[in-house]
């Protein structure tokens, strides 16, 4: 290929629906993972044969997922940045799938042994399907623990697919408001600019790595 030719260039659209999209999943997953009910909720955001590296360690399917969920300590993420393209070829935004995702969230996450939580009344996260009402926890520092309870940092990098039409429960629902002006034929009613679930993003394949 010549080095000259120019590459087609990504359609504002679909730099924006993938900018959003990506910051709806970063919010609804990590509020999940930082939640006492993260067992129950963080195996539904995943397909039944999503491909799973946790550190290093594959993992074998949802119940493999939720057991070591069940066995790590209480979690706090900050979230520095994140960064995320679409897969695949581009259409036109009213006539096409939701498109796949790759992303890539970096931060830093602490861990925190049961003695260092503090019980406080608040609800599980809404984004993630939590039950309404559920009690939550919420982790505060403690300087005394053990350092392995200090953040980490850590990179977590996923393939996001559309199962909304699949019909599958769970998943991060996206609700799209595409910013476009409306349309300019003065008398017609349609608001070019509504809402609308365009997909239900679950994760096809996840890999977390600590760094350092």
């Amino acid at each position: 290929m010549n080095s000259d030719e120019k590459q087609p260039s990504t359609p504002a659209w679909l730099m924006e629906y993938t900018s959003n999209a990506a910051e709806t999943f970063v919010t609804a997953y990590y509020a999940a993972a930082d939640s006492p009910q993260r067992s129950q909720l963080l195996p539904s955001l995943y397909l039944s044969n999503s491909s799973i590296a946790w550190n290093g360690n594959p993992i074998s399917g949802s119940i493999q997922f939720a057991q070591l969920l069940d066995a790590q300590p209480g979690t706090q993420h900050e979230i520095q940045s994140f960064d995320c393209h679409p897969l695949g070829p581009a259409g036109d935004q009213d006539h096409r799938e939701a498109p796949s995702l790759l992303l890539v969230v970096s931060g830093t996450v602490a861990h925190y042994t049961p003695e260092s939580l503090a019980k406080t009344e608040n609800s599980a996260p809404k984004s993630a399907s939590a039950p309404a009402g559920a009690a939550t926890s919420k982790r505060k520092f403690d300087a005394d623990a053990p350092l392995s309870t200090h953040p980490r940092v850590f990179s977590q990098s996923f393939v996001l697919v559309s199962g909304a039409r699949s019909g599958a429960e769970g998943g991060v629902p996206f609700v799209w408001t595409p910013n476009r002006p409306a349309s300019k034929n003065k008398g017609s009613s349609t608001d070019t600019r509504a809402s609308k679930t365009v997909a239900r993003y679950f994760i096809q394949a996840d890999a977390l790595r600590f760094v350092g």
